[in-house]
């Protein structure tokens, strides 16, 4: 029996985004060890440094700190990273979750709200959270819709009084236009938008409806009010990542350095739970699509069900949400697909009847063209391990 590998993982596992992905690396190392992981804590700070003495054979890694990088450089094994945060010369293998694609369903789900003020809250006191601010910036150019990004009055650091953190953070709730999404880089900095708009006396979800960027399954709900969240395939970052370490050890040329996962979908809970649109027409639409997108209709329904010229619908549901009436009704079907995939073992056709879509054919193409893989991957890759 060969020596089983001794693999360093620097991932938090207080945080169920963090055990997901340990979660990964050991069902790899079931399948194709034996390995013997080695969990290595935070320091009280939050940071991470190697551990004292013997790293073993290799290292998956967060890497968040320059300190970190130099010291993973200079350890003399392979070394896998599982954050988006770039450090200059630093380009270790690494598999993440593509930041585009997250910070993008968590707009579609505000916009599909009614909500045309977005506005996203990181932590700029954190510099390796940075790039989920850039991914914004980049999402948000897409549209001609205002930049509106937490931006503090003063410096703030770990060190500065939680207080002062949650003032700042009230001036800036307090400031943006309303009603407004906003969208959290992270669970923990969207219990503080929860607990700044309490202390403000602004309504969750009414006048800020809150996302994070990932989806806490107990955090998320003891919150008040529940966060919504975007649902990141973290087993599938931890096991893929440990597939790359795999391949290095073995010293097998790499296919892939850098993978983008994509998101496999929006858990909604009650601080999203809203529909906002000042015009009444289009209010009217959104919740006769809502109600109805599954039962096969089309733009002639609505044009039957509520009395509007089409050119007119066209325009006034375009300025609020930047898309056809058409493309929201695939949109709502196709999300109707994905709860269906996660949460049944119906077979694919009658998902494709449930949905609205008169064959299996029809869902298919427009389903991988949304979320760039087929329902079946989809399926797979949410109710089992990745093989």
């Amino acid at each position: 029996m060969k020596s089983p590998y001794h693999i360093t993982i620097l991932v938090s596992s207080w945080t169920a985004y963090g055990r997901g992905i340990i979660e990964g690396i050991w069902q790899y190392a079931q399948r194709h060890g034996p390995w013997l992981l080695s969990l290595d804590p935070a320091e009280p700070d939050g940071r991470r440094r190697l551990p004292i003495g013997s790293v073993g054979d290799g290292i998956i890694a967060a890497i968040h700190t320059p300190q970190l990088a130099e010291q993973l450089a200079e350890a003399g094994v392979p070394v896998v990273g599982i954050s988006g945060t770039l450090m200059p010369g630093v380009d270790f293998p690494r598999v993440q979750s593509d930041p585009d694609a997250v910070v993008r369903l968590a707009v579609e789900h505000l916009r599909g709200k009614g909500l045309r003020q977005i506005a996203f809250c990181g932590e700029p006191h954190r510099p390796f959270a940075e790039y989920w601010t850039e991914a914004f910036r980049r999402v948000m150019s897409e549209s001609d819709a205002e930049l509106l990004i937490y931006a503090p009055r003063r410096r703030l650091s770990q060190k500065t009084p939680k207080d002062t953190h949650h003032r700042e953070m009230r001036h800036w709730l307090e400031q943006l236009p309303k009603p407004v999404g906003v969208i959290g880089w992270a669970t923990s900095i969207c219990r503080h938008v929860a607990m700044s708009c309490t202390e403000s006396g602004m309504q969750v979800p009414d006048e800020v409806a809150i996302i994070a960027l990932e989806t806490e399954d107990l955090l998320g709900r003891v919150i008040y009010p529940p966060i919504s969240g975007v649902d990141i395939p973290v087993e599938e970052i931890g096991y893929r990542a440990a597939s790359l370490l795999d391949q290095c050890l073995k010293g097998e040329p790499l296919t892939e350095r850098q993978i983008l996962l994509q998101p496999l979908g929006v858990t909604s809970r009650q601080s999203t739970d809203v529909l906002m649109v000042d015009d009444s027409i289009v209010g009217e639409v959104l919740r006769y699509i809502r109600d109805n997108a599954t039962e096969g209709i089309d733009v002639s329904n609505i044009l039957k069900a509520i009395p509007v010229a089409r050119r007119t619908l066209e325009r006034r549901f375009h300025a609020f949400l930047g898309r056809t009436p058409a493309q929201e009704i695939r949109r709502v079907k196709l999300e109707a697909v994905r709860e269906l995939l996660r949460t049944t073992s119906m077979t694919l056709p009658q998902i494709a009847e449930a949905c609205g879509f008169n064959y299996v054919e029809h869902m298919i193409p427009p389903f991988k063209d949304a979320y760039q893989c087929t329902p079946a991957v989809y399926r797979k890759r949410v109710i089992s391990r990745p093989r």
